[in-house]
Parts: C-alpha cells; sequence; structure tokens
C-alpha cells in the first residue's frame, strides 16, 4: 500500500484484503475463547494465543532495551505493537534504527513470526493505552509530515466538534513550532471568539447515541433520551423517535442558577428557530466541561495548566441581538408570564455606529450617570456621530447593505440546492453548515434593519 498510494482504487482494494484477514484471525479466536455456548470453543487454544504473544512481545521489548548501541527504551507495547523512544536521535537515525530492531526480532522467533517497521513520530504524544498523536513518517524521503491521531478526541465523535477542531489546530501549532506561547495565543484568541458569540451553533452541538426508550433505567438524565421523549416532539408527530442507535444532536444553553444540567439540552433546531433568538448557548460550560479537559489531557504532560490560562484571560462583552431603540410591547399570558426575556428591557448605551459610549456623568463626586440629551432615537449615537450626519448616514447605509448582500449570497447558495426559484424554508438538515449561516444573516439583517431604519428616518425627517 506505501507503494501505490496515488492509486486510490488500488489502496480500497488492498485495504479491504487486510482487514478481511484480519477480522478471520479475530473471529477465529473469538469463537475458540468462548465457553460451551459458543460455536467451536477451546479455551486452551486461545489461552495458548495470547500467552505466545505475550512472550513475543517481552522477548522484543527485552532486545531493545539491553541492546548497547541503539540508546532505545520501549515505552509502549501492546498485543502485537510496540513503541521504541529514540532520544537524540534524527528521523533519519530513528529510520535506520527501526529497520534494525524488525530484522533482529524477526531473527529472534521462528517462522513465521516477522516483525514489521512501519512509521517514525517526530514529535510524540503518548498520552495513555491506545491514546497518541503525532507527526507521522512512513519512508526515509518523506518531507512533510501526516498529523495522525488514535484515541483522542480529535477522531473520537462523543464530544463537540469545536472541541476536536481546537485539540488538533493545537497539536499541529505544538508539533510544527515547538513553541507553548504560541499554543496559547491560539487558544485564547478561540476562547474569547467564543464567549463573544462568534462560533457558529454547529461547532458547538452534541451528537450521542440513542438507544430506544427501554434503553435506559427509569428516571435516567440522558440528553438523548430527554429530546425523544419530550411532549412537543410527540405532539408534532407521534413517530418522531428516533431510531435505536440513531444519533441525537442537542446544545447546552444558559439557564437560571441552580437548574439541573439536563433542563438545558436544547435541540439545535429550538436555537434556530424565530422563536429561539434568545436562547444562547453556554459558552462558560462548554470551554469548562468540553474545551480544557481534552486539551489538559495532552498539554498537561508537558507542565501546562490551559484552565489557568482561560482563568487569567480578559473577558469579551458579548453583544446580545435584536436590542431595539425602544422598549418593547408584551402581552402577558393568563399566568402573569410573557414571552419576553429580560434583556429586552435594556437599551444600549453603545452608540450603533462607532460602540462608544452614548453616556455622561454628571460630577466627578456623583454615581450617577444619565444619557446625552436628545430623543430616545438620537440618544442610540454619540455626540461626534450626531455632529457628522452625512458620514453617519453612509456608515448606516454601507451596514445594511452589507447585511443585505450576505442574505444574498447564502440564498443563492440555497435556490440552487433547493431547486426552488424562490428562498424557501424547507431546508431543516442539521447537518448542512449553510443552515446556520443562513439562520445567522437573516437574524443579522433584522437585527441591523430594527436599529438603523428608524435612525435614518430621522436624518431625512
Amino acid at each position: 500500500m506505501k507503494r501505490h498510494k496515488s492509486d486510490a482504487t488500488l489502496q480500497k482494494a488492498l485495504h479491504s484484503r487486510q482487514l478481511g484477514l484480519k477480522l478471520i484471525a479475530n473471529v477465529t479466536y473469538g469463537y475458540t475463547s468462548a465457553n460451551f455456548s459458543g460455536r467451536m470453543p477451546c479455551v486452551e487454544l486461545a489461552d495458548s494465543v495470547v500467552s505466545k504473544g505475550r512472550e513475543t512481545l517481552e522477548l522484543a521489548i527485552k532486545l531493545v532495551n539491553s541492546h548497547p548501541t541503539w540508546g532505545g527504551t520501549v515505552v509502549y507495547g501492546d498485543t502485537d505493537s510496540m513503541f521504541v523512544h529514540l532520544p537524540g536521535k534524527t528521523k533519519d537515525q530513528a529510520f535506520d534504527i527501526g529497520y534494525e530492531i524488525a530484522d533482529a526480532v524477526t531473527k529472534l522467533n521462528p517462522k513465521p513470526v516477522k516483525l514489521k517497521f512501519e512509521k517514525v513520530y517526530l514529535p510524540c504524544i503518548l498520552q495513555t493505552k491506545k491514546r497518541y498523536v503525532g507527526y507521522m513518517y512512513e519512508t526515509k524521503d518523506q518531507k512533510e509530515p501526516q498529523f495522525e491521531a488514535k484515541g483522542i478526541e480529535t477522531v473520537r465523535r462523543d464530544g463537540c466538534p469545536l472541541a476536536a477542531k481546537l485539540l488538533e489546530q493545537s497539536l499541529r501549532i505544538l508539533f510544527t513550532d515547538l513553541d507553548v506561547s504560541l499554543v496559547r495565543k491560539y487558544l485564547v484568541r478561540q476562547f474569547t471568539k467564543l464567549l463573544a458569540g462568534r462560533t457558529s451553533l454547529q461547532l458547538l452541538t452534541f451528537a450521542k447515541e440513542y438507544r430506544g426508550a427501554r434503553g435506559y433505567r427509569p428516571g435516567a438524565c440522558v440528553p438523548s433520551l430527554q429530546l425523544a421523549s419530550a411532549s412537543d416532539v410527540s405532539a408534532k408527530d407521534p413517530r418522531g423517535e428516533p431510531l435505536a442507535g440513531e444519533r441525537v444532536p442537542y446544545v447546552i444553553v444558559y439557564g437560571a442558577p441552580g437548574l439541573p444540567l439536563i433542563r438545558l439540552v436544547r435541540c439545535p433546531r429550538d436555537l434556530l428557530s424565530k422563536e429561539g433568538k434568545w436562547l444562547r448557548p453556554n459558552y462558560v460550560y462548554y470551554i469548562t466541561k468540553a474545551l480544557i479537559p481534552p486539551l489538559d489531557r495532552c498539554f498537561s504532560l508537558l507542565g501546562v495548566n490551559v484552565a489557568k490560562w482561560y482563568e487569567s484571560m480578559t473577558r469579551p462583552t458579548a453583544i446580545v441581538p435584536s436590542v431595539t431603540l425602544s422598549r418593547p410591547q408584551t402581552t402577558c399570558s393568563a399566568g402573569g408570564t410573557g414571552s419576553s426575556t429580560i434583556s429586552q428591557y435594556f437599551s444600549s448605551v453603545a452608540c450603533v455606529v462607532c460602540a462608544a459610549s452614548t453616556v455622561v456623568k454628571t460630577s466627578k463626586v456623583g454615581s450617577e450617570a444619565v444619557r446625552d440629551e436628545g430623543d430616545e432615537r438620537h440618544a442610540a449615537l454619540c455626540n461626534n456621530c450626531r455632529a457628522q450626519p452625512q458620514v453617519t448616514v453612509l456608515t448606516l447605509n454601507e451596514r445594511m447593505r452589507t447585511a443585505q448582500r450576505a442574505v444574498q449570497k447564502i440564498s443563492e447558495i440555497c435556490r440552487a440546492c433547493e431547486g426552488y426559484s424562490h428562498v424557501t424554508d424547507l431546508c431543516i438538515s442539521l447537518d448542512c453548515p449553510i443552515l446556520y449561516s443562513r439562520t445567522e444573516a437573516w437574524r443579522q439583517l433584522a437585527n441591523t434593519h430594527a436599529q438603523l431604519v428608524p435612525l435614518l428616518a430621522t436624518f431625512d425627517g
């Protein structure tokens, strides 16, 4: 397979053949190691396979550790493979020593036992059993390494995509530049972006397997079970329950203090709907519970505490969307509760053009702050922007056009995909990244329209 990497068809055929041989061997061993209810039980044969494999591995480890010229140490051995640490050796020297080790171990064992030299990792992080990652070189003349990971979050599906993305990019930076400070700058930048609400909802979506309603104990607090058995799902579609083995997507949102985590689970469609514009992903939970632990498992081996990086960083100010210039009109239900949230009753004190503060202090001693004088709409502008109406109108119009162009560009993609001449909301695929971009673009346009149209009308008057 290494000789014909460019031939994709041959690669698939060879991979299928070697996988078939591996499965035959594994199944045969499994049949013999089964008890009396198995198809061909023979515990003695199974035990001899395990014993002989362990004996062969121990002989190879002893040979490598005692060799006077190789200078290697076996740091990990599992079933039929072993990792040899060669401190101070270059990549070419590692290949030479690797081939010598393979020949020596092969000669030490009777035929047809053969040790195959596979690859060199430079650099490499060996986290624990069956969990490692590194830059892989398969041949001596290979110039560009290949990133390979086994068992860690970059190749696992039980976390959110953002965790895999941050971990892989952080490891690539570390392996390429060998500078932990660059990793810190990258992670702080990504944490800041997340806290500011500039991360796609798709990257924050978990997807856990649903085992069926009967696959959980009574009262189990499992997100996939919580969403599958929700009353609104069964009311809309009695057959809307996911199939057993299907992955159910969900996100974690902010909630009242003291609420259990299971009460903060929401379907991504809830956040993409019109009523979900006030729901926000729980960014603090994602950073502390979903992002930092996998990063810490790798970088703690270097003496780095990623949690302290997060605690010492400057927190950005998240801008809550859909803030209008006047107090909203809400209608309370019979129970006395409305559909609005507390953020709807606060108007912004930042200029909508330059983001400067629109409040002035009455005195150096006083603690009160009042808005600039003027009517309610002009109070959304600072004194400088109010004094330059032409520049302000030009900036507001350009911001409106930018939001409109973003919606138009995404709408063209949706029209080409759906095959309709008019933009519709038929697409509900949570796997499509355009769905999240489309929702964000429409919300941004609505926010821009609600904020800027009243101001532009005031200047026109």
